[in-house]
């Protein structure tokens, strides 16, 4: 995995064969799981494949994040 300041990090990817919060769905969806909490202070990171998949719209300038589903 890597991301955060450029460095890589070790980590495991799963497929999750449903993934659901509130009324989204995602259906066989990567996660990687790894440490970050004590290196960085936070718990996980949406990226780019969740984004896609859920359509998000960001606008930067009012700082939201919308998803379309």
């Amino acid at each position: 995995m890597y991301g955060v300041g450029g460095r890589s990090e070790i980590c495991y990817e799963q497929i999750i064969p449903k993934l659901q919060f509130e009324h989204f769905v995602l259906n066989d969806f990567p996660i990687q799981l790894g440490s970050i909490q004590e290196s960085y202070g936070f718990d996980g990171i949406i990226g780019i494949d969740f984004m896609i998949r859920t359509k998000c719209k960001v606008d930067f300038h009012i700082m939201e994040i919308n998803l379309l589903i």
